[in-house]
C-alpha cells in the first residue's frame, strides 16, 4: 500500500507523493484480560482539509486495507496537525 496510497492520496489531497510516510506498529490487543483479534486501526497525522478530502480519503484508506487484508472492520482517524506546531529543520510551517 505504499506504493499505491501515496499516488492516489497524493490527487485527492493536492499535494504531492513524497508527503506520505507510512509506519506499521506492530501492537497486541486486549480484552477481559486476554490477548485478543482486533481490526486494523489507521492513524493519519495531517495538515487539516476540508470535511469532504478528509471523507473521501477515509473511504479511499478503508477501502486499500479491506482489499490486502481482507477484513471486516477497519478505523480510520485523523489527527490535525497545527502548522505552527510542525517543525520540519527546525522551521515551522
Amino acid at each position: 500500500m505504499s506504493s499505491e496510497l501515496p499516488k492516489i492520496l497524493a490527487d485527492e489531497m493536492n499535494t504531492s507523493e513524497d508527503n506520505f510516510t507510512f509506519e506499521a506498529v506492530s501492537t497486541q490487543f486486549f480484552a477481559k484480560g486476554k490477548p485478543d483479534a482486533s481490526y486494523p486501526f489507521i492513524e493519519v497525522l495531517w495538515f487539516a482539509r476540508s470535511q469532504e478530502v478528509q471523507n473521501r480519503c477515509a473511504e479511499i484508506i478503508t477501502a486499500k486495507v479491506k482489499e490486502a487484508m481482507k477484513c471486516d472492520d477497519v478505523v480510520v482517524v485523523f489527527q490535525v496537525l497545527e502548522k505552527t506546531a510542525y517543525y520540519e529543520n527546525g522551521t515551522h510551517f
